[in-house]
């Protein structure tokens, strides 16, 4: 099993967990080899593999019975990570399109204030973007099932101690998370990878494993963010 399979296991191991009841697939594997087939399938001298990826992806939800928030986690993955069975030009076009979306995020509301945290906290402006493109993907209304807010997903304890009275506000949400990514490198002698754990688990529980915990969430998300930093 090659570490792209892996990966995207791994991933559907989190796809399930959203929506296991209405799944189909009797392992993870069978729901990866299900998916692929169907994008091989709809893609394969496609004049527009594009158009026919995400026809196979409204399908394959549709026939699983998969709900919004699953089908949307599904598309996700399927357009971020390298898939063979896609067209290279299709890959390509796609990364493009990412990458220029991050940057236009970025520009004119947000930018400014990135560069200041990163100037205050002397954390790489890049990692922000990457922090704030995994945590809510540029949108400051963003709100998680456990109640994290805003564009760095910050926990209702977790702003009070570092003083955000609203986090929905940009310039508060963007300063406070900053900083809090600032105490978590102090923390963990500037980690990259320790730091991001504890950003996205807490300190507690990267103290208590020694570690990266050993929580799918948190493994991906270090991987993702790391993802974003170094590409950008």
């Amino acid at each position: 099993m090659d570490a792209t399979m892996m990966k995207t296991i791994l991933e559907i191991d989190a796809l399930r967990s959203l929506n296991s009841s209405s799944i189909n697939a009797t392992t993870e594997e069978g729901l990866f080899a299900e998916m692929l087939e169907e994008i091989l399938a709809t893609t394969q001298n496609s004049d527009n593999p594009e158009k026919a990826l995400l026809e196979a992806i409204e399908n394959f939800s549709y026939k699983n019975g998969l709900n919004d928030e699953a089908k949307g986690y599904i598309s996700k993955f399927i357009l971020s990570s390298p898939n063979p069975y896609i067209t290279t030009s299709y890959s390509q076009s796609n990364a493009s399109e990412s990458e220029a979306n991050i940057d236009s995020a970025t520009h004119g509301d947000y930018r400014e204030i990135i560069q200041r945290a990163s100037a205050k906290y002397g954390i790489p402006e890049k990692l922000i973007m990457a922090v704030i493109k995994q945590e809510s993907n540029f949108n400051p209304n963003a709100v998680s099932s456990a109640g994290a807010t805003g564009l760095m997903q910050l926990m209702p304890g977790t702003a009070k101690y570092l003083g955000v009275t609203n986090t929905k506000d940009p310039e508060q949400n963007i300063m406070g998370g900053t900083k809090y990514l600032r105490q978590m490198l102090d923390q963990f002698d500037n980690d990259l990878e320790l730091a991001l754990a504890a950003y996205n688990a807490g300190p507690g529980n990267v103290k208590k494993y020694g570690g990266i915990p050993p929580f799918k969430e948190t493994q991906n998300y270090v991987k993702k963010v790391l993802n974003y930093y170094r590409t950008m």
